[in-house]
């Protein structure tokens, strides 16, 4: 029994989707890694913190489209859950606001071990993730979950993770931050693509609503190609290595998918798990750009 809620859990949180917040944490550490301030411990729980903070987004967020109607039956979002009657929508809520208090408690531990700074830090990175569906602000449902996911899931957490370790705030850190931000943002905005008609039905308005389906297809592509020319970009002004090129390979992926966005023509079906391959993707690129910095280093 408890076997089979755990897993009902472990589906709930979305997992699939932590690298998105884990990758740009662990860069920001890895660019600290060298320097004598450099703390493992803190690397860690920063890792642990940023996880427990994203699945209770997920969570409190698949409560809200759940309660606000946006997910149904027939659409694509959320994990299924509560639409299926596995877990309650009280209960997922609980889960998402206990994994919310855990994430808290790391942060005011970090805030008294680095200063308000880090405090304030995470105080908008905690107002972005709980407002992003939440009630008053509902970011999302206003057109506003694309920047937000870009700021968050870009500068905020690489430059936070690096503060951590640093004390500081570094121009490389913000730069290197940009790629991943870009391709995390691809993965909400596809998202949204998909989900326009079921997001008409229940009210709200996001990015893709607001510019229409072409140009929102536009924004996908240049969200995909735009990561990996800021990579070019940087390497070319030797802001990181060489060996940062490495990305590219995952190019054919990013490609393909946006091949498969311009082909499906609005149909929802044809791209009902792109926002899984896009997370794929943003993955595999991040963890080749955490290498390639690391390769650095000892080369």
């Amino acid at each position: 029994m408890w076997n089979e809620k755990f897993k009902l859990w472990i589906r709930a949180s979305r997992l699939f989707s932590i690298t998105a917040s884990g990758i740009p944490v662990i860069l920001g550490g890895v660019l600290a890694v060298q320097a004598p301030e450099f703390n493992m411990g803190y690397f860690i729980l920063s890792i642990i913190g940023i996880i427990f903070l994203h699945v209770a987004v997920n969570l409190l967020s698949d409560y809200d489209d759940f309660i606000n109607k946006v997910d149904t039956k027939d659409s694509y979002g959320s994990s299924g859950i509560m639409i299926e009657g596995l877990l309650t929508p009280k209960e997922v809520r609980k889960g998402g606001i206990i994994l919310f208090f855990l994430a808290g408690l790391i942060a005011l531990f970090f805030s008294y071990k680095r200063g308000i700074v880090i405090l304030i830090l995470v105080i908008i990175g905690a107002i972005s993730g709980y407002f992003y569906t939440g009630k008053p602000l509902k970011l999302k449902y206003r057109g506003l979950g694309a920047p937000v996911v870009f700021l968050t899931f870009g500068p905020l957490m690489v430059l936070g993770a690096y503060y951590l370790q640093m004390q500081e705030f570094s121009l490389k850190a913000f730069l290197v931050s940009i790629p991943l931000g870009l391709l995390t943002t691809a993965i909400l905005h596809v998202n949204d693509i998909r989900d326009i008609q079921y997001d008409k039905r229940a009210g709200i308005k996001t990015l893709s609503m607001f510019v229409g389906i072409k140009n929102a297809n536009l924004i996908y592509f240049s969200l995909i190609i735009l990561s990996y020319i800021s990579v070019i970009i940087m390497v070319f002004f030797k802001v990181i290595p060489y060996w940062s090129l490495i990305c590219l390979i995952t190019l054919p992926i990013g490609i393909k998918n946006i091949d498969r966005l311009r082909k499906s023509k609005g149909s929802s079906d044809a791209i009902a798990y792109l926002d899984q391959e896009t997370a794929k993707l943003q993955a595999k690129f991040g963890i080749l750009f955490i290498l390639s910095i690391l390769v650095s280093f000892v080369i």
